[in-house]
């Protein structure tokens, strides 16, 4: 085995092949957690000489076992002092069963509370506790903390958890605690293969000879050898070199496997436990989120508009603002939805659990799951806006995928499947589809509210512009795209364009936009002039007038001469006018020229004009440029 994260199994044959599941342990400083670990896995977590020394769990520590139903179960130890609770929340991120470690000795103290409402807030399915230390006290005691245990329990998520009573330095009730696990294990659920690989990194370091080094639970996907990643938030790419599960080489990891991924050329400082490993565009770095969000029945404090409160989501810990919505406040026990707004951007999933903390003094006060990963700032939190949020976190597939396309429209059905987080994508954009409840414009999807509103503001903006321009043929595409506002790139401007074009609501060509129906509108007056200008320039032939001797500094005459450089004129050099049909007898007699002699020479295509050297090579000039003609010497051939 080429590289190692520090433990190698006796035999883990067909590891990527054998379904893991992760549990974590949780529990109060000097509960017993590593005993317990060490007394399942055979493996003391703590490594670190300071955890040695001290003999409290500072960084997360990892071991592993196989279950008697041949699950491999990869056991989180994690911190337990309070100093240390945010190294215990990377590791509650991807925990399947929970353990939580109550001593025998000491019963419920402050960090198990602590503990307990983060696993809450962290929705992990199945938990057990764990009484530990119970040969360091009488049966009579021990009757006394398991009373008070179960009691405190009630009002807790874990009222119905099985409680098993062991000690770990002799091994009482290991096998009972192993069996229990192992009947837990058969009930979790499978984690997501089909949604885009994603890691959030709690650990890093470096491997002599192999480079940088990073471990985590692979929360959703399946990730190859050879694939190329980014990490986020800081955009670097990578490319997986090795993987490793359980301390075993594997060519794949799957999603709820402990993983360590080889990423070579990304240095130490690139990347830090918080970070995510994702297949690129596949997760939203943010500074906006909606959420659902609720405080901790044990908690004192009331969450209020713009309150600054530390977050915590998958290994991050970041500092954030938050605004309840429909509510002045927030109290203990209360649930919302509202927005967070992040100081530093953080990297999401709609759907993701996380933790909500005081900055000072450090409590653990809340949590709640992300509602959109991508939400925009309200002005004006209003109750249409509300009931879109609660649609976007409870509404049925459709009504969930229609919101989410109004508020986030022309994503393509990858993002869309990013964002929303349905398993059943295909199957609901296809009854949306259907219905007309969205429209798919190539590989985008928007919905009819927001073509109206698109739709809305060209008609406006070429409305506005025809009564200015009353003898202009329409609004240039660049100019309509840079005073529009809904439609972000050139791509979907072009797309949504061509819809409304479809729809007969605007006409395009020569580059112009125009409402469908529209067509310029002359006075007598300036008909008159337009003959006149029509008629000069016929008359000059290839001796081009210029734009001041044709309308010298004559505004109606200006405004004409616009139009029929739209139409049956054109400008050459910016200034001289020829007109549009004896330019395109000018290409022929260039073609003519060209099959006749092989070459067009400049003295040959002047006499045929019938004009000066000086417009015949002004024409010539023009058609290397439309790639008519190329030089050659002093001649032209035909490209």
């Amino acid at each position: 085995m080429p590289w190692s994260i520090g433990v190698t199994l006796k035999s883990l044959c067909g590891v990527e092949d054998m379904e893991s599941i992760v549990i974590g342990t949780a529990g109060h400083i000097d509960h017993g957690k590593t005993a317990l670990v060490k007394a399942l896995t055979g493996r003391n977590t703590d490594t670190l000489e300071e955890e040695k020394r001290r003999g409290i769990t500072i960084n997360l520590g990892f071991a592993y076992f196989t279950l008697p139903c041949g699950k491999v179960a990869g056991l989180v130890d994690v911190p337990g002092h309070e100093r240390f609770v945010k190294n215990m929340l990377a590791g509650a991120s991807g925990i399947d069963i929970a353990m939580v470690v109550i001593a025998a000795n000491e019963g419920v103290m402050p960090q198990t509370k602590e503990h307990i409402d983060i696993l809450s807030y962290l929705d992990i399915k199945q938990s057990i506790v764990v009484l530990t230390k119970i040969d360091r006290v009488d049966e009579e005691f021990k009757e006394l903390v398991l009373e008070d245990t179960k009691e405190y329990l009630q009002d807790t998520f874990l009222r119905d958890a099985p409680l098993i009573e062991v000690d770990s330095l002799s091994g009482k009730g290991i096998d009972a605690l192993v069996g229990h696990l192992d009947s837990m294990a058969l009930l979790v659920d499978h984690r997501s293969v089909e949604k885009d690989a994603r890691m959030s990194v709690d650990r890093v370091f470096s491997v002599n000879g192999f480079g940088t080094v990073v471990t985590g639970t692979l929360s959703e996907g399946i990730l190859h050898v050879s694939d190329e990643v980014v990490i986020y938030p800081q955009g670097h790419p990578a490319k997986v070199r090795n993987l490793q599960i359980h301390e075993q080489d594997v060519r794949e990891a799957r999603a709820g496997q402990r993983t360590a991924i080889n990423l070579p050329g990304i240095a130490t400082t690139q990347v830090s436990r918080g970070c995510v490993i994702a297949k690129k565009d596949s997760v939203f770095a943010t500074k906006v989120m909606d959420v659902r969000f609720s405080l901790s029945r044990n908690t004192n404090f009331t969450i209020k508009k713009m309150d600054r409160l530390k977050l915590y989501i998958g290994a991050r810990e970041l500092i954030v603002k938050i605004i309840p919505f429909g509510v002045k406040q927030v109290t203990a026990g209360q649930e919302a939805y509202g927005q967070i707004l992040f100081e530093q951007e953080a990297v999401v999933r709609k759907g993701d659990a996380f933790v909500l903390r005081t900055i000072s003094p450090v409590e653990t006060i809340g949590g709640g799951r992300v509602v959109d990963p991508t939400a925009p700032r309200y002005p004006k939190v209003t109750q249409e806006i509300l009931d879109t949020v609660r649609l976007k976190d409870t509404g049925s597939a459709p009504d969930m995928l229609e919101t989410f396309v109004r508020a986030h429209p022309l994503l393509t059905k990858d993002m869309l499947a990013g964002l929303v987080y349905l398993a059943s994508i295909e199957d609901t954009l296809h009854e949306l589809l259907a219905a007309e409840r969205l429209i798919r414009l190539q590989d985008v999807f928007i919905h009819p509210d927001s073509v109206g509103t698109f739709t809305e503001e060209v008609i406006g903006l070429l409305r506005n512009y025809h009564h200015t321009y009353t003898l202009r043929r329409g609004m240039s595409k660049a100019e309509l795209k840079s005073r529009q506002t809904f439609a972000g790139g050139d791509k979907e401007f072009s797309l949504l364009l061509s819809l409304l074009e479809s729809r007969n609501v605007v006409k395009a060509a020569d580059n112009l936009v125009a409402i469908a129906d529209f067509s310029p509108q002359f006075s007598p007056s300036q008909q008159e002039i337009c003959a006149e200008l029509e008629g000069k320039v016929r008359e000059c032939g290839y001796t081009l007038p210029s734009l001041p001797e044709l309308v010298g500094s004559f505004r109606e005459k200006q405004q004409v001469m616009e139009y029929l450089l739209q139409d049956t004129l054109m400008a050459l050099d910016g200034q001289l006018v020829i007109d549009r049909q004896l330019y395109q007898d000018a290409r022929e007699i260039v073609k003519e020229l060209a099959a006749k002699h092989g070459v067009i020479k400049l003295p040959d295509f002047r006499d045929r004009l019938q004009t000066s050297r000086k417009y015949a090579l002004l024409l010539l000039e023009r058609f290397d440029k439309e790639k008519l003609t190329k030089r050659a010497g002093e001649d032209r051939i035909l490209l």
